[in-house]
């Protein structure tokens, strides 16, 4: 990484040529050639993770969220304007055609009238459109998996950054990344499309500043609905047609107390959940998705998700690999364990519970814990 005295000497050096170039070029100018940059690049090292998590690329594409950054609280207050627009009598841009969004709580998901083989190229084509890089891609699950993207709307727009253009963006960073995940569920003779996201922010680790870590940080909904609004442009939607879709999305169901606690159900551990099988089926795929689980197979029919969780707390020693493997992304002799989430219709809502690869109810501490991650999330 580059250490900060190297960045500003490289800094100095760099407004130095601004200033010899001012003859020839006006900031005017410098602010009219200036794009976003949607190239990968390689800044630094590689996103430290925890062992549950998949381990990040070391190229980070850069990606633009027009108009600021996004936040649940900027969407609020965008929903409490759109109401008031609409009780004092201005147009309301109609619905899109073939898509509408949905709600539940703070989970937003797109209904498509079209059959789930027609939209996954889409989805591959709309997220290499935003400048990111697919890092996994799974037809047979309808799982989209891009890489870790830094969001650079994130750094000031300062004069100086104005000015010089990307000379400072290879030497500025916002210490944020995100990467989403995209699913895809039949829903009858309809394709329901979810997107979530994970965020890592570059931390401070002691009072000087001079060591830093890779820590994982709450997901942002607003930024998933932001994502969402960005994707029905993409099939077509006007972008104004889109964001009030995404703010005046459909409730399915009105938001609920959710037992943090686990209880024993049959003979098993189990999450209880107020609210209906297959609402309670999105909720724990969202939860899954921002818990960073990769997800091998979903059915919404059945109320399943088979998952692939690596449990750090085992007693078994983790072998670090040499360099050559690290860098690969090669683990050693550590392969997570494919575990199946099912949703379970009972009289008052569903249980959560969870089972090993041998069909049989993991009723251990790894079971547990993938149950109080899936609660805290929900």
């Amino acid at each position: 990484m580059l250490t900060l005295q190297y960045k500003f000497r490289f800094l100095a050096l760099a407004v130095g040529a601004t200033v010899a170039l001012a003859g020839c070029s006006s900031v005017d100018d410098l602010l009219s050639q200036e794009q976003v940059d949607y190239k990968s690049t390689v800044r630094g090292d590689p996103l430290s993770l925890p062992p549950d998590l998949s381990d990040a690329q070391i190229s980070t594409p850069q990606y633009d969220i027009t108009g600021g950054t996004a936040s649940a609280l900027a969407y609020n207050e965008a929903q409490e304007q759109s109401a008031a627009a609409n009780q004092g009598g201005l147009n309301v841009l109609p619905e899109v055609a073939g898509m509408q969004v949905m709600r539940s709580g703070d989970t937003r998901w797109l209904q498509l009238n079209a059959d789930p083989n027609e939209v996954y190229p889409r989805l591959i084509s709309f997220w290499s459109s935003e400048g990111f890089t697919v890092n996994r891609d799974n037809p047979q699950a309808g799982i989209i998996e891009t890489d870790w993207a830094e969001n650079r709307a994130k750094i000031p727009g300062n004069f100086l950054r104005r000015a010089l253009g990307s000379i400072v963006d290879m030497v500025s960073d916002s210490g944020e990344r995100e990467r989403f995940t995209t699913r895809l569920e039949r829903h009858g003779d309809t394709t329901e499309v979810y997107i979530n996201h994970q965020r890592m922010v570059e931390t401070a680790m002691d009072r000087d500043g001079t060591t830093f870590k890779w820590l994982p940080a709450d997901e942002d909904p607003g930024l998933n609905a932001v994502m969402l609004s960005r994707l029905m442009a993409f099939l077509g939607a006007q972008e104004e047609q889109a964001r009030n879709a995404v703010r005046n999305a459909q409730v399915v169901s009105a938001p609920a107390a959710v037992a943090q606690e686990l209880s024993v159900v049959d003979g098993q551990t189990a999450l209880s959940s107020p609210y209906p099988a297959d609402d309670t089926w999105r909720r724990v795929g969202s939860a899954l998705n921002s818990a960073g689980f990769t997800i091998d197979n979903s059915s919404l029919s059945d109320g399943t998700y088979v998952i692939r969780y690596l449990d750090t707390d085992t007693g078994e020693k983790r072998q670090a690999g040499n360099f050559l493997s690290r860098l690969w992304g090669d683990d050693g002799n550590i392969t997570p364990i494919p575990y199946t989430v099912k949703i379970t219709p009972q009289a008052n809502g569903s249980v959560i519970s969870v089972f090993n690869q041998e069909g049989e109810a993991e009723n251990t501490n790894t079971g547990a814990r993938i149950l109080r991650v899936i609660a805290e999330r929900f």
